[in-house]
């Protein structure tokens, strides 16, 4: 036995083999069942966002004063990207982006948020007074995905939330359950409206009222008595239990009369006014449970124990009180599953069909064992690895089936041949691994060469598309190994001793009209260049037509409606919009559920999801239609009527995308230091993007100013009357906006007591002038006395891209209409705007092209990596440097099937049909490779090299073609999916041409490259 000889190991141990097959099969089986189930691979966010809030500030003053400083100190954080911060009256936000080149994010990232935390907590100390925060969101990447909507039309939010704790504790009993949070639950609160009519004429005091409500309620401690055996605490009564208790404190009026809260103020209890945020359920105001899934759990299992208890628990709800499922990831995940399980068990069946049709029944048998044996171990090796069944992996899983048969193939067919020359089965076993193992090894690793770009890439995606190159690489190595290992052993088991001589096979009118065919091509090799270099300048020309893609988006029957009010709109007229997003909504047909969330977005639901940061005056709507032509008609509609019905919103109708997240279709960012110059650019760009006919929705992350009233203080007359600035601040904030003096404790909940003005008194900007403010002796003057009020305008939103003032400028594009195309057809009119930009001046594209640009880069820069990994491996097996070059130079040659088939198609040329086409060019090499080397040994064998060219291509047309039209047909289930069907076609197209031109075109190369001289035909070799 040869001592590296794995198919002859097999056969001398046939009971191990045997073990070792029914081990592969059985671990592969338990391995399956136990694997992850997830619609998409989840990846480490690497952005946080920290808020920070200064009361009283304007945009400027924070954006100056606060923002700047944490950015400075931020700088320096290891692996920044980029530095995003968002600047508006009285609070920031400021995005820490991560660079894509993590080597290892999942324990990397948590490092480097502890130092964020760190740094701003070192250089909190240095920000002005009255600055609240920094906070930290360095859980804004976890997944919730499941959540429930808790509503009832005849119930408060209070008692909407007492049901949704009960059943928050109630779920978080579940060891599958990480976290469950609340989301739009309303604080509640206890309101005192004071009129100033109603104060003046009393003589109260605001100040008094204030003192003698805190003064009631005040937590103290009343001392002890401690004696010779006992310790007796003091506890004062009188703490605030009811809102009743609050209406009977007495205040001392000026007059000395006693009165009561009740007498002075109209008490009322509700909720935080105005909200935050706020959750409706099918336009029913409700409070919702996110849950998020613990650590190693499954999606699928979640959903079951959890919809399992919910149904449970909801008889012990109140009655009149409902809990609707509002988004239900797990199912998506099972209706992905369902559907991809059934493609890989198609295009199992059409790989089989094709063995057996090509190959005959017995050897078709022998190659379809190769199948069980490699899903097995790939199974196991995902299970290791911790691949998920998912979109990505089990795509990867179909696009690796016609590429499995391949070796098992080459092996079956070379022990054919040697028995054909008089070998039995053992021996030609052992014979067939001699001739074929290496060759079929360095195709293997050239394939998975071809794969490998998006691995090496430093970039994001390397996380997101690990499945893909990860399960293709176990498989086919594991694909070789079976093929040298056990599947000789099956063959010596299922084929016959005896064979067809050569003759009977390769002499049949189909075999000699191929043998003319390929010696009639390698007799004239100019002409067959000139037609490839005809296909290459055709395929050039279709490609100019076939549009770049970064991400497509989903199949989901789902939409996303976004919808933005002017900034500085009152959240009322907010929470106004979404009522009448709801009466649209309800007069649809084909919707089955829908939930907005006003002043903020969704817990996030999966991690290829845009939340927008909490804002007044946005709203998102999540949308489940019944199918996706629903969704598309639904899609239109509701763009139109939304437009023509609610004019005064932006809006912005979606679907749910695929890969990495980005706030639009289409972004440019300008920064410079000096903000007029930087509104004349960004409106420059602005304007070129609205001369786009296919795009809608332009404007700026700079959302114009908003309206505002300056106060000119008397400072003579304030310091004279013993007030000063801070303390009529603090009186007007307390009056217009509602301040807490004291509180209410019920239970476990805490109720801040607000005071104010009255509504009418509070919200009339006519009355502002008359608004009382309190003086030190009791009394109190109008405001108009003290300031000259005149109305204002200032920035709303100040934006900040790594501490330079920056404009991003967004716009929206159909479904249809490919951003990376768009880019393209601006770019001349944008570069001339670049051209006139001063010194320190920037235009760049953000969002998708920023990303897709990055990516590109990326895969660059590791391509000369790869490109020296192929040569190395054809240089190891050829050793010969002609060979090699001719190998590589047939690398492009599916390109030419790529283009044309995306051009008839009209299909995109996306990121995962563009790794297509790179993994193509290893398959075409690989078999390249192998044709090659067969020609070599045919020529160590005695035949000239004229006949071996020929001959070694007639031996090799059968598992060259079997393999491809496996390899094509098991694209077939993958055609209709969104995410996989560009690559499907291209892969399929570029298989096709790179399969004819392998076996017409590769021998005319080499018979052109090495002066192959031309020989009279002659007889085949037996």
């Amino acid at each position: 036995m040869s001592r590296y000889n794995l198919a002859e190991w097999g056969l001398r141990r046939p009971a191990l083999t045997v073990y070792l097959i029914g081990l592969l099969l059985l671990g592969g089986a338990v391995a399956f069942f136990g694997l992850g189930q997830t619609d998409m691979p989840d990846w480490t966010m690497r952005a946080m966002p920290i808020r920070v809030f200064w009361p009283g500030a304007s945009a400027e003053q924070i954006e100056q004063q606060v923002v700047d400083k944490i950015e400075r100190k931020l700088q320096d954080t290891p692996y920044l990207k980029s530095l995003i911060s968002t600047s508006k009256p009285g609070e920031a936000w400021i995005w820490v982006n991560l660079e894509n080149s993590l080597t290892d994010p999942k324990t990397t990232v948590p490092d480097i948020w502890y130092q964020v935390r760190k740094k701003v907590g070192d250089i909190r100390d240095t920000l002005p007074p009255g600055v609240q925060g920094p906070y930290f969101n360095d859980e804004f990447g976890d997944v919730y995905p499941l959540v429930y909507g808790i509503w009832g039309d005849e119930f408060s939010y209070a008692e909407l939330k007492d049901q949704a704790d009960w059943l928050r504790e109630e779920l978080l009993r579940l060891p599958i359950v990480e976290k469950v949070v609340l989301v739009g639950a309303q604080p509640q609160r206890v309101y005192l409206n004071l009129s100033t009519a109603r104060l003046g004429n009393l003589r109260v005091s605001p100040l008094a009222l204030i003192e003698a409500i805190a003064g009631h309620n005040a937590m103290q401690a009343a001392g002890q008595i401690e004696n010779t055996t006992d310790r007796l605490r003091l506890r004062l009564g009188g703490q605030f239990r009811s809102v009743d208790d609050v209406r009977r404190v007495p205040v001392p009026a000026a007059d000395g009369r006693l009165l009561t809260v009740g007498d002075l103020a109209e008490i009322s209890a509700g909720y935080q006014d105005p909200a935050e945020q706020l959750m409706r359920v099918n336009g029913h105001p409700a409070v919702g449970l996110a849950i998020s899934m613990a650590a190693g759990g499954n999606v699928v299992d979640l959903r079951r124990d959890v919809v399992t208890l919910m149904r449970r628990l909801e008889a012990g709800l109140t009655v009149g009180v409902q809990a609707t499922l509002v988004a239900d990831e797990p199912q998506v995940v099972t209706h992905t599953l369902d559907k991809f399980l059934l493609k890989l068990a198609v295009a199992v069946g059409i790989v089989l069909l094709v063995s057996y049709a090509t190959l005959g029944l017995r050897s078709g048998l022998v190659v379809a064992t190769a199948f069980p044996l490699v899903l097995g171990a790939t199974f196991m090796a995902m299970k290791v690895m911790d691949i998920d069944l998912q979109r990505i992996s089990l795509g990867a899983l179909i696009i690796s089936l016609g590429l499995l048969v391949d070796d098992a193939i080459i092996i079956v067919e070379m022990m054919q041949v040697k028995m054909r020359q008089g070998l039995d089965r053992f021996h030609a076993a052992s014979a067939a691994y001699t001739s074929t193992s290496l060759p079929m090894l360095t195709g293997t690793l050239v394939t998975i060469a071809g794969f490998m770009p998006i691995a090496l890439a430093k970039t994001a995606l390397r996380e997101f598309m690990f499945g893909l190159y990860g399960v293709i690489a176990v498989a086919l190595l594991v694909s070789w190994l079976v093929s040298v290992l056990f599947t000789p052993y099956l063959a010596y088991r299922m084929l016959p001793a005896q064979v067809a001589h050569h003759d009977e096979v390769y002499d049949t009118p189909f075999y000699r009209r191929l043998r003319g065919l390929v010696r009639a091509c390698v007799n004239r090799p100019g002409w067959m260049v000139a037609a490839v270099a005809l296909l290459v300048g055709l395929a050039a020309v279709a490609g100019r037509q076939v549009e770049k893609q970064f991400f497509p988006l989903t199949d989901r029957p789902d939409l996303i409606v976004e919808t933005w009010l002017p900034e500085g709109s009152s959240f009322a007229a907010n929470e106004a919009l979404a009522k009448n997003i709801d009466r649209l909504l309800k007069s649809e047909s084909g919707v089955q559920r829908w939930v907005s969330y006003i002043g903020s977005d969704t817990p996030r639901i999966f991690t290829d999801l845009w939340i927008e940061l909490p804002a007044h005056n946005v709203i998102k709507t999540y949308i489940q239609t019944t199918d996706r032509p629903t969704r598309d008609r639904l899609r239109e509609a509701l763009r139109t009527r939304i437009a023509r019905e609610l004019p005064q919103a932006r809006a912005r109708v979606n679907v749910f995308p695929f890969g990495m997240p980005a706030p639009s279709s289409i972004e440019y960012r300008v920064t410079g230091p000096d903000r007029h110059t930087l509104r004349a650019f960004a409106a420059q760009v602005s304007a070129v993007m609205h001369d786009h006919p296919q795009t809608s929705g332009v404007h700026y992350s700079w959302r114009g100013p908003v309206s505002t009233v300056r106060l000119d203080l008397d400072q003579a007359r304030l310091t004279a009357l013993g007030l000063s600035a801070q303390r009529l601040g603090e009186s007007l904030d307390m009056l217009l906006s509602g301040r807490p003096v004291t509180q209410l404790r019920d239970g476990d909940e805490t109720i801040d007591v607000v005071l104010r003005l009255t509504e009418d008194e509070r919200t009339r900007l006519g009355y502002l002038p008359n608004v009382p403010v309190p003086l030190a002796d009791g009394s109190s003057l109008p405001l108009g006395q003290l300031a000259h009020l005149q109305p204002a305008l200032e920035e709303g939103v100040v934006t900040h891209y790594n501490r330079v003032p920056a404009i991003m400028v967004y716009a929206d594009l159909p479904w249809y209409v490919q951003p990376l195309d768009v880019d393209a057809q601006l770019r001349d009119r944008l570069d001339a705007i670049r051209q006139r930009l001063p010194l320190g001046y920037h235009l760049e594209i953000g969002g998708i092209g920023e990303l897709s640009a990055e990516v590109d880069e990326a895969i660059g820069a590791v391509m000369p990596i790869i490109a020296v990994l192929i040569v190395t491996l054809l240089m190891m097996q050829l050793q010969h440097l002609g060979l090699t070059l001719l190998v590589l130079a047939s690398a492009p040659l599916g390109l030419i099937g790529v283009l044309f088939t995306l051009w008839v198609a009209d299909l995109p040329l996306g990121l995962v049909a563009q790794l297509g086409v790179l993994a193509l060019a290893g398959i075409t090499m690989r078999n390249t490779v192998i044709l090659v080397d067969q020609i070599r040994q045919d020529v160590a064998a005695g035949l000239s090299r004229h006949e071996a060219v020929i001959e070694s291509t007639v031996r090799r047309f059968r598992p060259i073609v079997v393999t491809a039209a496996a390899a094509i047909l098991a694209l077939i289930p993958l055609l209709t999916d969104p995410f996989w069907g560009p690559m499907a076609y291209a892969m399929m197209g570029g298989l096709l041409v790179a399969t004819v031109l392998t076996v017409l075109f590769v021998p005319t190369l080499y018979a052109a490259c090495f002066r192959v001289q031309a020989s009279p035909a002659a007889p085949p070799p037996v």
